[in-house]
């Protein structure tokens, strides 16, 4: 990797029966404060991007991902105040319900349905697209 190579991240979009859990992002964030979001996060050396999932789901959540399904969804990279970055977005799906405890990076969880993300004007278009391919994906699945 050279430094010009963009850093590269993983995402997850964690679902349970037809629900999405979006986090909002705390104020005092650097990167999109107040800015609903999916857990997720810089791929460590050495680390895969299924491993940067369950760590990063865990530690923004404390929703256990290790044995869940995951799957694919989308690539993608971005500018950040002249750093660049590329990932992806993940859908992991959830066989049963797990407590939520947030780190101090979100001020809320909460579930949303593909219909109410798509209505909402607080909710960014890429996660939105992200949460139409993941529900094409849960449809594909079942």
């Amino acid at each position: 990797m050279t430094k010009n190579d963009p850093k590269k991240a993983a995402k997850v979009l964690i679902s349970f029966q037809e629900k999405y859990l979006l986090l909002l992002r705390n104020k005092e964030e650097e990167i999109c404060p107040l800015e609903w979001d999916i857990p997720g996060g810089g791929i460590e050396p050495g680390e895969s991007a299924q491993e940067t999932l369950v760590r990063e789901g865990k530690e923004e959540t404390g929703i256990d991902i290790s044995s869940s399904k995951i799957l694919p969804i989308k690539n993608w990279q971005m500018d950040k105040g002249g750093i660049k970055i590329g990932g992806t977005d993940f859908l992991c799906i959830l066989s049963k319900p797990q407590k939520i405890k947030l780190s101090r990076e979100h001020v809320c969880a909460r579930w949303f349905s593909k219909e109410e993300i798509a209505a909402s004007h607080e909710i960014p278009a890429w996660l939105k697209e992200s949460v139409e391919r993941a529900a094409t994906l849960i449809f594909k699945v079942k």
